[in-house]
């Protein structure tokens, strides 16, 4: 079962291990990113930044689709995570159900303009959180569970 489903840019990190995990106990944590899946350094990396009582899966976008949709991990808490909206769009083009993604951390970079906290977007990443909204999917821009929206 996906307890956190969030878009943060830096992926496996305190605030999420310590403020997310604290408050949702996971079993697993799911880094769903082509890139990172596909590279033996990064895929260590990440996977070193979760504390050990925590699985960690890193998987190409098709495979977490994949996996989440045969039921693989539902007798797990599992939080998903991905680096970019456009990422939710596939995941959900690849049939995989969602209707709730915590916007966690998309920050500053030339061309972003600050929406929330820790949440910068550009025009394209504006565009694909409104076909967010239309396709159902309630967006919560908490950082922290503690966050206020």
């Amino acid at each position: 079962m996906i307890v956190l489903f969030r878009i943060d840019d830096r992926l496996i990190h305190g605030q999420v291990v310590l403020g997310w995990g604290t408050s949702l106990k996971p079993d697993r944590i799911i880094l769903a990113d082509d890139l990172v899946a596909s590279n033996e350094w990064e895929r260590d990396l990440y996977a070193s930044a979760a504390p050990p009582e925590i699985k960690v899966s890193i998987l190409a976008l098709t495979e977490t689709a994949a996996q989440l949709k045969a039921g693989i991990f539902d007798g797990e808490k599992v939080i998903l995570l991905v680096k970019h909206p456009k990422n939710v769009l596939s995941l959900m083009d690849l049939g995989l159900p969602v209707s709730e993604v915590n916007v966690g951390g998309l920050h500053y970079r030339e061309g972003r303009e600050k929406v929330l906290e820790n949440v910068y977007l550009d025009a394209d990443e504006r565009s694909i959180m409104r076909e967010l909204v239309k396709r159902g999917v309630t967006l919560d821009g908490r950082a922290l569970p503690s966050s206020k929206t």
